[in-house]
C-alpha cells in the first residue's frame, strides 16, 4: 500500500497520539496568545509545529531551550540593528543579511540538530524584528522596534513552552527508550560488521554497507543521547554510558576492517592458528549477536578471550602474527566494554562508566558555503520585497531562511525541500477553503476557530509523525498556518491569501534553485580536504594523553567517514574506495595512540625523537597513498624507531616484536591503498586520452 494511504487508512496508535498531542499544544498556544492579545498569535503555532519534530520529552525540552535562547538572541540583535540603522533601511538589511549568514555558517559547524534549529530561529527572529519594523511603520521609533521585538519573542517563547509542557504531560515519550534502541542497534550492527569482515567470500558491497550502518548508528546515538540529561537524575549516567558505547564502537571498527583485509588479501602471512582464532572470533560474535541474554554474551566473550590468550602463549609466531593475535584479544576486550555500556544505559544508577561525547569536525568550507547560501536567499527575498513593496514578500525573507539553515545538513537538501514545496502546494487550497470560506461563515469564537482550523492541521501532523512523509507534513503545517493566520483579528481576504501563497512558493522555489546551484563541494575537493585534515590530525597525536586523544580523534573521524561513505555512494561500484581509505585513517590514529602510550613509559630522548619522526612519516605516507604513491620514508622511519628501541630502551623483546609486526602491517596497508588509487588514476588518464 502506498505510504500516504497506509498512513491515513491504517494509522498506528502512536501516530494518532502524536497528532492529537500536537493539535492540543497548538490549540493551547493559540488560546493563550489570543487571551494575551498578542499581535500575531500564529507565530506561537509555528513555534509549536517545529517542536513536534522528534517529540520525545528530552529532545523537546532541549529544542525548546535552544528555540527560546535563539529567540532572545535574535530579538536582541534585531533591536541593535534597528537602533544603529533606523534611518538607513539599506544598511539595516545589509547587517541583517550578515547576521543570517553568520547563523547559517555557525549551524554547519555543530552536530546537534537542536542547536542548528536554535541558530535558524535566531536568524528568523532578527529578520522579523527588523523587517516588520520597516514594513508596518513609516517612521519607526525605538519604542515601536522594542515593542515588535517583545511581541515576536513572546509569541515564539509561548509556543515553545506550550509544546514542551504538552509533550511532558500527555502520553510522554522518553528519549531513553530510543537511546536503548539505538544502543542495541549499535551493538548488533558492530557484531554483524565483524562477521562480514571476517568472512572470506563476503560480498564487498555488503561488507562496506555494514561499516556504514555502524557509523550511522554511532552518530545517531551520540546526537540523541545529550537530551537524556533532561529526563531525571539518571539521565547523566545514561549519557556517560552512551558516550562509552559510541567511543568503544569506533575504536573497534578501527580494528575490525584490518582483520578483514588480512584474511582477504594476505592469508599466506597468517598461520593456521591465527586463521582458526579469527574464525573462532567470527563464530563467537555471531552467537553474541543472536543471543538475547547479556550475561550469556559476556560469558561467550570472556571464554573467547581466554582461548586467544592460550594460543598466544603456546605458539611461536612471526611479529605480524603476534600483532594479529594481540589485536584479536583487544577486539574481545572492546566487545565486553560495549556490552557493559549497553547494560549501563538501562541501569544508569549503577554505572561508573565515563567518557566524553564525540568531538565535532568543523569544516570551514562547508560553513562558508552554508552561510553564503542563506545570505543569497535572504538577499533575493529582500530584492523582491523592495521591488514589489508588498508586505507579503516578508515571508520570502523568513521561511526560506529557516528551511535553508535546517536542511543544509541533510544528505539531499533539494529533495527534502521539494517535498516541503509539495506540502505547501496542498496547504494553499486547504487554507483558502478552511480559512477564507468556512471560517468566514463561522461564529467569531475560539471554539469554532479550533473546530474549523484544527482538522486539516491534525492530518498534517499525522504526516509529520511518519519519517517518510515528514517533509510533506512540515511544509503543509507551516504554510497552512501562515496562510490562515488564526488570531483575534482575522481577515478573510482571498487576495491577501493568494499574495502570501505566491510569496511563500516563490521563496521556497528560489531556495530549491539555490540548493541546486550552490551545493556542497564536489567529491574531489572534499576528498582532498578530508585526507589533508586526517593527516593533520595524525600529526597532532604525538605524545598526548591516550584517553583524550582517542575520544578526540574518534569524533572527528566519525563525521569524515560519513561524508566519505556518502561520496562513495555516488561512484561506480568498482571505484568505491573512499570509505576504505577513511577507515585506514581511523586505524592509523588508534595504532599511533596505542604505540605512543607504550613509548611514553620509556622516556629516552633518542627514542622519543625517533617516535616523533615516525608519526610525521606515518601521516605523510597516508596522504601519499591516497593519491596512488608509496613513501619509502615511512619504512626508513620504522627501521630507525625499531633500532632505537632495541639499542636505547628497556622495552622487552615481545613488545618490540609487536611494534615490528605493526609497522609491517602498516607497510602492507599503504602499499595496497597506493596500488588501488594508482590504478584509478591510470584508468582516468586512459579515459581522458580516449576522449571518454
Amino acid at each position: 500500500m502506498p505510504v500516504f494511504l497506509r498512513l491515513y487508512l491504517l494509522p498506528e496508535r502512536a501516530v494518532l497520539q502524536f497528532a492529537l498531542k500536537g493539535t492540543i499544544a497548538m490549540a493551547l498556544s493559540l488560546f493563550l496568545a489570543m487571551e494575551m492579545s498578542l499581535e500575531r498569535p500564529y507565530w506561537a503555532l509555528i513555534s509549536a509545529v517545529f517542536l513536534q519534530i522528534r517529540p520525545q520529552s528530552g529532545l523537546v525540552i532541549e529544542k525548546g531551550l535552544c528555540q527560546i535562547g535563539g529567540t532572545l538572541v535574535g530579538g536582541g540583535v534585531g533591536v541593535a540593528i534597528m537602533g544603529l540603522f533606523m534611518q538607513m533601511p539599506g544598511m539595516a538589511l545589509s547587517c541583517l543579511m550578515l547576521w543570517v549568514s553568520f547563523n547559517a555558517a555557525a549551524s554547519a559547524l555543530v552536530r546537534n540538530f537542536n542547536l542548528t534549529y536554535g541558530f535558524a530561529i535566531a536568524a528568523a527572529t532578527a529578520t522579523l524584528v527588523v523587517v516588520l519594523s520597516l514594513v508596518y511603520s513609516s517612521t519607526p521609533t525605538s519604542y515601536s522596534v522594542f515593542d515588535t521585538a517583545v511581541a515576536r519573542i513572546s509569541e515564539i517563547a509561548l509556543g515553545a513552552t506550550c509544546a514542551t509542557l504538552v509533550s511532558m504531560l500527555l502520553w510522554p515519550a522518553r528519549v531513553r527508550n530510543i537511546i536503548t534502541s539505538h544502543a542495541r542497534t549499535v551493538v548488533n550492527a558492530t557484531f554483524s560488521c565483524l562477521e562480514q569482515q571476517l568472512t572470506l567470500n563476503a560480498d564487498a558491497q555488503k561488507a562496506r554497507q555494514s561499516v556504514v550502518d555502524v557509523i550511522q548508528a554511532v552518530v545517531q546515538l551520540d546526537n540523541d543521547s545529550s537530551a537524556m540529561v533532561y529526563e531525571g537524575p539518571a539521565g547523566a549516567g545514561r549519557v556517560r554510558a552512551a558516550n562509552v558505547l559510541a567511543q568503544r564502537t569506533l575504536t573497534m571498527i578501527a580494528e575490525i576492517q584490518i582483520f578483514g583485509r588480512l584474511m582477504r588479501y594476505a592469508p599466506e602471512l597468517m598461520s593456521q592458528h591465527v586463521i582458526d582464532v579469527l574464525e573462532d572470533l567470527r563464530d563467537t560474535f555471531r552467537k553474541m549477536r543472536e543471543t538475547s541474554s547479556e550475561a550469556e554474551a559476556r560469558q561467550l566473550a570472556q571464554n573467547l578471550r581466554q582461548r586467544i590468550k592460550h594460543v598466544r602463549q603456546e605458539n611461536n609466531s612471526t611479529p605480524l602474527q603476534r600483532r594479529a593475535l594481540h589485536g584479536a584479544r583487544e577486539l574481545v576486550a572492546y566487545a565486553i566494554v560495549m556490552l557493559e555500556a549497553n547494560k549501563a544505559i538501562v541501569n544508569a544508577d549503577k554505572t561508573r562508566l565515563k567518557a566524553p561525547s564525540l568531538s565535532v569536525y568543523r569544516d570551514g568550507l562547508l560553513g562558508l558555503l552554508t552561510g553564503l547560501r542563506a545570505g543569497l536567499v535572504f538577499a533575493l527575498g529582500a530584492v523582491f520585497w523592495v521591488a514589489s513593496g508588498s508586505s507579503s514578500a516578508v515571508l520570502m525573507m523568513v521561511m526560506p531562511v529557516i528551511f535553508s539553515i535546517m536542511f543544509a545538513r541533510f544528505p539531499e537538501p533539494a529533495v527534502a525541500l521539494r517535498k516541503v514545496i509539495l506540502g505547501a502546494m496542498v496547504a494553499i487550497p486547504t487554507a483558502l477553503l478552511f480559512g477564507n470560506v468556512l471560517l468566514a461563515q463561522a461564529p467569531r469564537d475560539f471554539e469554532m476557530l479550533v473546530l474549523v482550523f484544527g482538522p486539516p492541521l491534525f492530518l498534517g501532523l499525522m504526516a509529520l509523525a511518519n519519517p517518510p512523509t515528514l517533509a510533506y507534513g512540515l511544509g503543509f503545517c507551516i504554510i497552512y498556518t501562515v496562510l490562515v493566520m488564526p488570531g483575534n483579528h482575522m481577515s478573510f481576504d482571498i487576495t491577501s491569501t493568494l499574495n502570501r501563497s505566491i510569496a511563500v512558493l516563490v521563496g521556497l522555489i528560489i531556495l530549491w534553485a539555490v540548493f541546486r546551484m550552490v551545493g556542497s563541494p564536489g567529491p574531489l575537493v572534499m576528498r582532498r580536504r578530508l585526507i589533508s585534515a586526517t593527516a593533520d590530525d595524525l600529526c597532532k597525536l604525538w605524545r598526548r594523553e591516550r584517553e583524550r586523544n582517542e575520544h578526540w580523534f574518534n569524533g572527528r573521524m566519525a563525521e569524515r567517514l560519513q561524508r566519505l561513505a556518502g561520496y562513495d555512494a555516488t561512484l561506480p561500484e568498482d571505484k568505491r574506495n573512499l570509505l576504505d581509505l577513511g577507515l585506514t585513517g581511523l586505524n592509523l590514529g588508534h595504532v599511533s595512540i596505542r604505540m605512543h602510550s607504550r613509548l611514553a613509559e620509556h622516556d629516552e630522548p633518542r627514542v622519543l625523537a625517533a617516535s616523533r619522526h615516525w608519526q610525521q612519516a606515518l601521516a605523510q605516507a597516508f596522504q601519499k597513498c591516497a593519491w596512488g604513491e608509496e613513501d619509502e620514508c615511512f619504512r626508513e622511519a620504522s627501521d630507525s624507531l625499531l633500532a632505537q628501541l632495541r639499542d636505547h630502551s628497556d622495552m622487552d623483546r615481545e613488545q618490540v616484536e609487536l611494534i615490528e609486526g605493526l609497522t609491517e602491517r602498516l607497510e602492507m596497508t599503504f602499499h595496497r591503498q597506493a596500488v588501488i588509487f594508482s590504478d584509478e588514476a591510470a584508468a582516468g588518464r586512459i579515459q581522458s586520452a580516449n576522449g571518454i
